[in-house]
């Protein structure tokens, strides 16, 4: 490695808030159970493969006495401003209590006070199901783990980062997919008149992007007919932005311009505005071969009040939508999500089983990953898969069905 990428490494690895995962003096002792055992080895794995292991060893070293010395207190009292509230008035544990579970938790292991939250780590007892948990920061390490040895995993990691070759290749094995209207390659210069002149408004996002980071929204234009571009986050259309911010997300990447996809009659009311309700469905290795293991529904909220999502679990079995565990809501997203679960009743999700089905065929096209995370629209005219991803995020699943490694330990 020449010095000038080493640098970049070494100062991409100190931008992190938190060390690669979760750190604890157990790690020393011999004879430890196996969910310690994982942790330790995900935080290794977490290494980036330009840093000696020495280097990597060291910057952790500053990254901890960084978390330790400051962030850590900085942002478990802000989870405790924030939550401690409705933890209190749900749940009758003090807020001085729940920092201090928090400073624990987050002093002695690196936990995230989020997380520690999100999975209730805060009430007593939960000592060693800490140990149970993925969290965030291991979360793409404990991907690669579970992937590790099947057979074509380079090959399928590959395919899925690229998501025009995805796009392609599903297409012509029957999976139906979002169509792409023009790619742009990278620093092209590009008008996004012709598109709109087909499709009234269009979404662009990265080639080799995920979690809608550098996408925008484009719509047609008032009374000058100038084109409308909008930033997206977390999925949401959120505030104006510039075809300058678009050309300069273009100059890093290839771009898709896509037609935005109506939501069907069923779903479109969920919605506040005219942001996209989605379906996320995991589906993953099984002895027998391939099981969907976790779906929820992803409503958005509207923009103006900040792009909170309501995220509602869904049954496998018969496709209906399911009630959030009351004790993970907050006072703020309660009502809405009440308000949603009654304008969908009981009826399930409409083409549910052309979902799964779909689901299900396309990791079967990707035999070299252990779990994908499958992104759809329900449409007017079906399920149309938007794109899959081998890195998602693991928080949901366990608030929804407990910690992963506790499942993974169990199926063994």
């Amino acid at each position: 490695m020449t010095a000038k990428r080493l640098l970049t490494a070494v100062a991409r690895h100190l931008r992190r808030s938190l060390p690669h995962g979760v750190i604890s003096w157990r790690y020393l002792l011999p004879r430890q159970p196996a969910a310690v055992r994982i942790h330790r080895q995900l935080w290794l794995l977490g290494r980036p493969s330009r840093l000696p292991l020495p280097l990597f060893l060291l910057l952790e070293l500053i990254l901890w006495l960084r978390w330790v010395g400051y962030a850590c207190w900085r942002q478990c009292w802000r989870a405790v401003r924030q939550r401690g509230a409705d933890i209190r008035a749900r749940e009758g544990i003090g807020m001085a209590r729940q920092l201090w579970r928090l400073l624990a938790l987050g002093l002695g292991h690196c936990i995230p006070p989020g997380e520690a939250c999100a999975f209730a780590l805060y009430r007593p007892g939960t000592a060693m199901a800490v140990w149970d948990h993925v969290f965030v920061h291991e979360a793409s390490a404990f991907h690669r783990w579970r992937s590790a040895g099947l057979p074509d995993h380079v090959t399928s990691q590959e395919l899925i980062r690229d998501k025009v070759r995805l796009a392609t290749e599903l297409s012509e094995y029957g999976i139906p997919m979002a169509p792409t209207l023009v790619l742009v390659p990278r620093a092209a210069p590009y008008d996004p008149a012709p598109a709109l002149q087909t499709a009234p408004r269009l979404f662009c996002k990265p080639r080799h992007g995920s979690a809608s980071r550098d996408a925008f929204v484009i719509e047609q234009g008032g009374s000058d007919r100038q084109p409308m571009i909008f930033a997206v986050v977390n999925g949401l259309k959120m505030q104006p932005a510039t075809l300058g911010a678009l050309r300069a997300a273009m100059a890093e990447d290839d771009f898709l311009v896509q037609p935005l996809l109506a939501n069907h009659p069923d779903l479109a009311p969920l919605s506040a505005g005219n942001d996209a309700v989605t379906v996320r469905i995991i589906t993953e290795h099984d002895p027998a071969g391939m099981r969907c293991s976790h779906a929820v529904l992803e409503v958005p909220g509207h923009a103006a009040a900040g792009g909170h999502h309501t995220i509602l679990p869904i049954d496998l079995a018969a496709g209906t939508v399911l009630p959030f565990p009351a004790e993970r809501l907050s006072s703020r997203g309660g009502a809405e999500h009440d308000a949603i679960i009654a304008r969908i009743g009981h009826r399930p999700l409409p083409h549910w089983e052309e979902i799964r089905t779909s689901a299900l065929a396309a990791h079967r096209f990707l035999p070299g990953l252990f779990a994908i995370a499958w992104d759809y629209v329900v449409t007017p005219a079906g399920p149309v898969m938007l794109e899959g991803n081998s890195g998602w995020g693991t928080t949901v699943p366990q608030v929804l069905t407990g910690g992963l490694l506790r499942t993974r330990l169990r199926e063994q």
